[in-house]
C-alpha cells in the first residue's frame, strides 16, 4: 500500500489541518494581554472548582439560591481548543450570577486562602475590560470552533469546509468592523 503512495506524485499529504488551524487561533491570541488575562481567569476558575469538592457544594448552592442550573467551570484546553474553549466560556458566561454569587460569598471569611483567590476572581469577573473580552472571544470562538469541527467531520468535503470558512470570515469581519467603529475594546 505505501508503494502505491509514492507513486502517486499527484497526492499532496495535509498533516491535521484541524490542528494547525487552532494552532493559527493560538497564535493570533497570543500577544492580546486582555486575551492572555481571561484564559487565565477561565483556568484558574477551572482549578478552583475542579480541586476543592467545598467550592463545588457552595457553588451549587448559590445557583439553587437563585434558581439556576449549576454550571461549573471547565477546562479551556484539550484535543479539540476551540470547541472546549466554547464550552469554558459558555458554562463561564451563562453561569455568570451563580460564580459570582459564590465568590462574594466567600468574601465573608476573609482568613482563609480561598478567600483571598475568590476576591481576585471577584475583581476580574467584574471588570468591563474582562467582562467584553469574554463576550467577544464567545462570539469569535463559536465561529472558529465551527470550522474545526467542520475540518476533523470525516464526511465533509472541500467545499463543505470552504463554506464554513467563509462564513467564519465574514462573521470575524463583521466584528472587526463594529469593534473598529465603536471603540469597543481601547
Amino acid at each position: 500500500m505505501i508503494s502505491d503512495m509514492t507513486e502517486r506524485p499527484f497526492v499532496k499529504g495535509i498533516h491535521c489541518s484541524a490542528h494547525r488551524f487552532e494552532l493559527a487561533y493560538k497564535d493570533g491570541t497570543k500577544d492580546i494581554p486582555i486575551h492572555k488575562k481571561c484564559e487565565l481567569l477561565l483556568l484558574n476558575l477551572y482549578l478552583f472548582y475542579k480541586y476543592s469538592s467545598l467550592n463545588r457544594a457552595n457553588l451549587k448552592i448559590a445557583f439553587d439560591s437563585i434558581g439556576k442550573k449549576m454550571l461549573v467551570p471547565t477546562r479551556v484546553g484539550g484535543t479539540r481548543w476551540l470547541p472546549h474553549t466554547e464550552r469554558a466560556l459558555k458554562h463561564v458566561i451563562t453561569g455568570y450570577d451563580g460564580i459570582v454569587l459564590h465568590l462574594e460569598q466567600m468574601q465573608q471569611n476573609p482568613s482563609k486562602e480561598s478567600s483571598a483567590k475568590a476576591r481576585n476572581f471577584l475583581k476580574l469577573l467584574k471588570d468591563k475590560s474582562v467582562i467584553l473580552w469574554l463576550h467577544f472571544m464567545m462570539d469569535v470562538v463559536k465561529s472558529l470552533g465551527a470550522v474545526s469541527m467542520k475540518i476533523q467531520d470525516q464526511q465533509s468535503t472541500i467545499a463543505d469546509i470552504y463554506s464554513e470558512l467563509d462564513s467564519a470570515k465574514a462573521i470575524l469581519n463583521k466584528f472587526k468592523r463594529s469593534a473598529c467603529n465603536s471603540n469597543l475594546f481601547t
